[in-house]
């Protein structure tokens, strides 16, 4: 089995021994940074005038520690210690760039100002969807921000020996090297060799796919250099616009099988996602998936835990999407409705020896 760098230590909050977690796995969660006290979206989520839910609050999405103001430390500190006690390993930050500097940088930055940060691991999802790149200069400083200011942290998130590096939109990225007269290919060589001219072993490049896992897909992404691949959320992988989250569970469970019979020429990172329901931020055209509850989630890690189960020669790894989109309806971070049911849920699936000391007597 192929090697994967893990925290050394899984610190719970209630004093359970880190040692009851079952090391073969590791858990990340997609971490949302839309959440400092001067955007748009609580206005959102509390249906404010102005808003893109005026008149509709959503009191069900407040999370536990309330609309709290993510541009300061104390709040990273509190996610890292949520996070770390039921048994997750690293956040994904959505990462983006403008052509020349890192923007909405105020969550990263705080997890990396953080008293505990070395509770919990970190990666970075470019999301190129929202980024303009017009000359390759743009991109090698990009590249090399991620290098001076990331890699070179202990807790970066590193498979294979590499910094991992998620990316969300394929087809965006296509574009990009379509317009800078290149190909992905080009691109992913050029970032992972500026990687090994700084000492790294390059870098492990994933990409964030909404396709059904298929060998065909495979081939396509190898062939454009990356190292792996995921499901971003297959929220309409089953059922209409609007429908029950069993249909999504379905969809997934789907997928996974679909994944289970690929040729495997590229390491698929198990996906799983809490929900989904846009209405805060699109109203009626949105994705709905009605009904969501921590048991029918617990149906689709069980599937996930299953293929990971099945996994031979590749790290055993499960994303979640995400932590904290309140806008999207994909949340695990404790709310007022749930409390910490969806984080329980992780905990019993992946770490049942460590749950079962929690439960009552």
């Amino acid at each position: 089995m192929k090697r994967i760098q893990f925290v050394a230590l899984l610190v719970l909050l209630c004093g359970t021994s880190a040692g009851s977690y079952a090391q073969n796995y590791s858990i990340g969660v997609y971490y949302y940074p839309g959440w400092r006290s001067d955007y748009i979206n609580w206005k959102d989520i509390k249906g404010l005038p102005g808003s893109r839910s005026p008149g509709k609050p959503w009191p069900e999405r407040v999370p536990l520690l309330g609309y709290y103001p993510e541009e300061q430390q104390w709040v990273a500190e509190r996610h890292i210690d949520l996070a770390t006690k039921y048994g997750i390993n690293f956040f994904v930050y959505d990462w983006y760039w403008d052509g020349s500097s890192p923007q909405f940088n105020h969550a990263i930055n705080n997890y990396l100002h953080a008293k505990n940060r070395s509770k919990l691991q970190f990666s970075i999802l470019w999301d190129n969807a929202f980024a303009t790149l017009t000359t390759l200069t743009q991109y090698d400083n990009m590249v090399s921000y991620w290098i001076n200011n990331y890699f070179n942290q202990p807790t970066f998130y590193q498979i294979d020996g590499k910094p991992a590096v998620f990316i969300f939109s394929n087809p965006q990225l296509l574009l990009y090297a379509t317009t800078l007269g290149t190909s992905v290919q080009s691109l992913l060589q050029r970032a992972d060799s500026m990687a090994k001219s700084r000492g790294y072993n390059g870098i492990y490049f994933v990409a964030t796919i909404n396709d059904m896992p298929a060998t065909s897909l495979e081939n396509q992404l190898s062939g454009r250099g990356f190292s792996a691949y995921t499901g971003w959320n297959y929220a309409m992988a089953r059922g209409a616009l609007v429908d029950d989250y069993s249909t999504m569970v379905d969809g997934y469970l789907a997928y996974y099988t679909a994944a289970a019979n690929t040729a495997k020429i590229l390491p698929y990172l198990v996906p799983a996602s809490p929900g989904y329901d846009e209405r805060p931020w699109h109203g009626a055209t949105s994705i709905v998936r009605n009904n969501p509850t921590p048991d029918k989630f617990t149906r689709m890690l069980t599937g996930a835990k299953a293929l990971l189960d099945q996994q031979q020669n590749t790290a055993k790894i499960l994303l979640i999407e995400a932590w904290n989109e309140f806008g999207e309806g994909s949340v695990i971070e404790p709310t007022n409705k749930w409390g910490t049911s969806y984080l329980e849920t992780i905990r019993h699936v992946f770490v049942p020896s460590a749950a079962a000391k929690k439960r009552p007597k």
